[in-house]
């Protein structure tokens, strides 16, 4: 389908304002679409790209944070029906590669790689959606590189993350190096720890624990009464992140989980029981892992 850069501006303003039959629209327009929106991203669609955000300026205005998400969707989904029109443009303009780097989370190229390598080594968000992109990218070759962003206090979280879902044993002695920072940085270490562990069949040498105080975990909720789905077992073995208990009503579902690691000592609720008030379900015996 031959369109001006005009109609295909006022298709990606439509689709960013809620119109999702707009998407059909770009699609039908071929490769075009996908360069036009990225030309937008580098603030080069000119004028016809004003005169259609003018357009809709009120129904953006609305929108709010929601519309620069629709764009980021938008995107993703161009890139998809088109990926050799994405590379091809950050090939010619590498400064397009920060803007992209959500985009490669979803697709399956192996062209994303190098530009998610590269986005590790910049600073700030840039560096932030490489780490997510290395998730479906990455492999094992990558753990220097992902341990390497450690460094970087506003990222640590997510490089935490990304190391414990790619599993790599190579990363167990610097996480093991963390458990001495402060209490949070521990716990996120001792996460990461525990989900490499689980995937090469347990630890490498016997963990090291520090017993800490009982803590009780109350299933609440606005909407009770609720029913209990699921619940842990005394004596069962938790790490930070995982669910004691899950409650399910006719308006919602909703889990309630570990905030470290620990033994459940006690178990005060069973699956199918209904709760109608606070009540403390799980007394876990907690402790936290130090070597």
């Amino acid at each position: 389908m031959d369109i001006e850069d005009a109609g295909i501006d006022r298709l990606i303003a439509r689709y960013v304002c809620g119109e999702d039959q707009a998407y059909d629209g770009l699609v039908a327009a071929g490769p075009v679409s996908l360069s036009r929106l990225l030309d937008t991203r580098a603030g080069r669609a000119g004028e016809s790209w004003n005169d259609a955000l003018a357009e809709v300026r009120g129904r953006l205005d609305a929108l709010g944070r929601e519309a620069f998400e629709r764009l980021s969707t938008l995107q993703a989904l161009l890139a998809k029906a088109f990926p050799d029109t994405l590379f091809a443009a950050v090939a010619e303009d590498p400064a397009l590669e920060p803007a992209v780097l959500w985009t490669l989370q979803g697709l399956s190229d192996s062209r994303a790689l190098p530009i998610l390598e590269r986005g590790l080594r910049s600073p700030g968000f840039t560096r932030r959606q490489a780490l997510h992109g290395m998730v479906k990218h990455g492999s094992a070759e990558h753990t220097d590189a992902i341990v390497a962003c450690l460094v970087d206090e506003d990222h640590r979280s997510t490089a935490f993350e990304v190391l414990g879902q790619l599993g790599d044993e190579r990363a167990i002695g610097p996480l093991l190096a963390w458990l001495a920072k402060d209490d949070r940085t521990a716990m996120m270490a001792e996460r990461a720890l525990a989900r490499i562990e689980e995937r090469i069949g347990g630890p490498l040498t016997r963990p090291v624990w520090l017993d800490l105080e009982v803590r009780e975990f109350t299933a609440s909720s606005p909407l009770l009464p609720a029913r209990v789905t699921e619940v842990a077992a005394p004596g069962q073995t938790v790490v930070n992140g995982d669910v004691l208990v899950k409650l399910e009503s006719e308006m919602f579902e909703t889990e309630l989980c570990a905030d470290r690691s620990g033994t459940v000592a006690e178990v005060r609720v069973g699956v199918g029981e209904e709760i109608s008030d606070a009540v403390v379900a799980v007394v876990l015996r907690a402790r936290r892992r130090i070597g």
